[in-house]
């Protein structure tokens, strides 16, 4: 009785300790801190590798440091940061984080021959550390296997934004899409006239973005003759459920 007495104290004694050393320094994460998009790019010829990204983080404090923990071979780990990309909506900020290398630079060599990467985001602030690691089993990419060769990974949204472009009369852009189901419908809700009037598009899918078939592009192209401004946002609705990519609200605009 008395050795399970002097076991059970030990226990505590470490309990209290190990608390002590991890308050104030490391916390899973709720919505302080989610993937956005990441995506490797590869260009054979010069040696080109690149790795980017988006990060949303709640606006917790002045003071913040964003960056990136990654591995190239499951056994050396490397951080980059990121840097402050513009505000998301009053409460949230955009961080943005990019690496590359080609066969002519010394920078990164990490990069080289790249095959896959696996990572986690960091947030640092207040004295505080949390961490979007995928729930724990961290984020993966890997080079496409086919043209192009860029794979994209969604983090939190599940419907995102693109690019767009207003030129001669046409309205086009790509959305990247969770492929949550076989069955989906793309939309885009727009106006020429900042809402006075509205129109409604359907975008078509243009083909997987990465190996794992986890993120389609889907493409749209409408006529809008005369038009020299567009405002926009996007909806994707699969599975009885519709998600929207509004720009926090804002919407998103074309000139």
């Amino acid at each position: 009785m008395k050795a399970m007495k002097k076991l059970f104290a030990g226990l505590m004694m470490l309990t209290l300790i190990f608390g002590v050393s991890f308050a104030g320094s490391a916390f899973a994460s709720g919505n302080e801190v989610k993937l956005i998009d990441s995506d490797v790019g590869v260009m054979y010829k010069p040696g080109y590798v690149g790795f980017s990204g988006n990060i949303e983080v709640a606006n917790l404090g002045p003071v913040k440091n964003v960056s990136v923990h990654y591995t190239t071979d499951n056994t050396n780990w490397y951080d980059t940061t990121a840097s402050y990309a513009g505000p998301g909506d009053v409460n949230r900020e955009k961080w943005h984080f990019a690496i590359s290398r080609t066969d002519a630079s010394t920078d990164h060599l990490e990069l080289k021959n790249l095959s896959f990467i696996k990572f986690a985001i960091k947030y640092e602030v207040n004295n505080q550390t949390y961490w979007d690691n995928n729930e724990g089993a961290n984020y993966y990419n890997e080079v496409n296997h086919t043209v192009p060769l860029r794979s994209v990974i969604l983090g939190a949204p599940n419907v995102l934004n693109a690019n767009s472009t207003l030129s001669n009369g046409e309205f086009t852009g790509n959305i990247y899409v969770k492929n949550l189901n076989p069955t989906k419908i793309v939309k885009i809700l727009y106006t020429t006239d900042n809402w006075a009037t509205t129109r409604e598009g359907i975008a078509t899918y243009s083909g997987s973005l990465n190996n794992f078939n986890s993120v389609e592009n889907w493409s749209y192209s409408f006529n809008v003759p005369g038009a020299t401004n567009i405002k926009y946002s996007i909806s994707y609705t699969t599975g009885g459920q519709t998600y929207w990519d509004n720009n926090y609200g804002h919407n998103y605009e074309v000139f």
